[in-house]
């Protein structure tokens, strides 16, 4: 592993698309909301927000038309806690962003927010409703042992190595101005939950539409999520 002298300075993304989509019925990060599927806008976020962004999945061919790496995970049958290894061994720089396939409305600004403070912690994790949110976290590679150490153990609870790692949890006072409604934390499960992703995704349309006739600036589609 690299010392800190050696280490690049910049920020991974990885996209975790290991899931079985069982809810959803079928292969839920192909699904299309708008006008692209779901997990080519978890990529446009992190490409907004990080230097590189990888996708770690058990189906590497999959995504390999998607135009960015795309690596297998080290460990089958560890879930997410063995995608976050691999996204940590695969990353080009020491601290990594980890979301999964199915989140489109990321927003890139809080993510910048939660890199910003990332160089003195190895693990930084936005809270919801005081829980915390581990596929909304920025890891360090520091965290391999730990992470290897639980797998082995098989304890694939994703936040149980956090009390080994130094861990900044970022309350809803943190980032709740950049994203006043949650919605970097809406995950699609369900066809539908995915309707009504599309049901949200046409009212900031809608909005857009309305202030443009009047002459007056609004984000565009897929700034709806960084507002």
């Amino acid at each position: 592993m690299e010392n800190e002298s050696q280490m690049k300075i910049g920020w991974s993304g990885a996209v975790l698309a290991g899931g079985e989509s069982r809810r959803f019925g079928r292969d839920k990060a192909r699904a299309v909301l708008g006008d692209k599927e779901l997990i080519a806008h978890v990529l446009q976020t992190l490409g907004e927000a990080c230097d590189e962004v990888l996708i770690v999945t058990n189906e590497v061919r999959r995504f390999e038309d998607l135009g960015v790496p795309v690596v297998s995970d080290l460990i089958r049958g560890a879930g997410s806690l063995g995608g976050l290894l691999t996204a940590l061994v695969h990353a080009e720089y020491d601290r990594c962003f980890v979301a999964g396939c199915d989140m489109p409305f990321l927003n890139a600004r809080v993510i910048l927010r939660m890199l910003e403070r990332a160089d003195a912690h190895e693990v930084v994790v936005a809270t919801l409703r005081g829980e915390p949110q581990p596929l909304h976290a920025v890891y360090s590679r520091r965290c391999i042992p730990w992470i290897g150490k639980r797998i082995v153990q098989q304890d694939l609870c994703m936040f149980h190595f956090y009390p080994s790692a130094s861990t900044l949890y970022l309350e809803e006072a943190f980032w709740k101005d950049l994203d006043p409604d949650h919605l970097s934390f809406m995950n699609i499960n369900t066809p539908e939950q995915l309707r009504e992703a599309e049901e949200l995704l046409g009212r900031c349309e809608r909005k857009h539409e309305t202030r443009a006739e009047g002459g007056v600036a609004w984000p565009r589609r897929n700034e709806c999520r960084n507002r």
